[in-house]
């Protein structure tokens, strides 16, 4: 199991934190199916069930949980996102390396099926890209951000979230929707990923008068404070 990419084990640390012992992991999108058998083999998650919108990565799933010997605690389901899933108390969901568009897709989805918030279902959403438009939805949608992480694999950096469902629309400042609301009490350990993202976003304020007011608001306050 020593193919586990960067990004899965930012997941696997996050959930081993915030979600030790779950019950059941749901990957979503599995693909080669490794993150479940990790998370099996090493007590993050007791059963874990794996789907995908395509059966060609289902078979490798199948194919890693039989060299795991883990049949008895892990399936996999042919399916669009969570549809046909029973979201059961305990659970941690996983969706991650899709755009943010696509996570929302698939969690607004699972809203839309009446989803119990009273259950303790955790998700770790793990975008590509649309990382601030996924925040803000998530906000209004009533999920909560507990925790946010980083990792730069390969030069690209990736921001993983940790959400519960708590219902209520919440509003995020700008600064918490562009940099995180967690992340922003991180950046005193994290100095290069904030420099990272003001690089980015001065670019993009470019053409972006949303981001642009609050690039010139940030610069005031660090001015004012210096």
């Amino acid at each position: 199991m020593n193919n586990i990419n960067s990004r899965l084990k930012m997941i696997i640390d996050m959930a081993s934190v915030n979600s030790p012992n779950a019950e059941r992991l749901i990957d979503v999108g599995s693909d080669h199916g490794l993150l479940s058998v990790w998370c099996i083999k090493h007590g993050i998650a007791k059963t874990a069930l794996l789907t995908d919108i395509n059966e060609g990565p289902l078979e490798k799933s199948r194919q890693a949980i039989s060299d795991n010997n883990i049949a008895d605690r892990a399936d996999v389901l042919l399916t669009d996102g969570l549809d046909n899933v029973v979201l059961k108390d305990g659970d941690i969901v996983v969706i991650a390396g899709m755009g943010g568009n696509n996570i929302m897709d698939i969690v607004g989805r699972a809203c839309d099926r009446r989803f119990d918030g009273a259950l303790d279902v955790t998700f770790y959403l793990q975008p590509q890209k649309s990382l601030p438009e996924l925040r803000e939805w998530l906000a209004g949608r009533g999920f909560v951000i507990i925790d946010e992480e980083y990792v730069n694999e390969a030069g690209f950096y990736y921001c993983a979230l940790c959400v519960k469902y708590k219902g209520g629309a919440a509003d995020l400042s700008d600064e918490e929707i562009y940099y995180g609301p967690v992340m922003l009490k991180k950046f005193d350990r994290y100095p290069e990923y904030k420099e990272f993202l003001d690089r980015v976003y001065k670019v993009r304020a470019r053409g972006d008068g949303r981001l642009a007011e609050l690039m010139r608001r940030m610069e005031n306050e660090q001015q004012s404070n210096s």
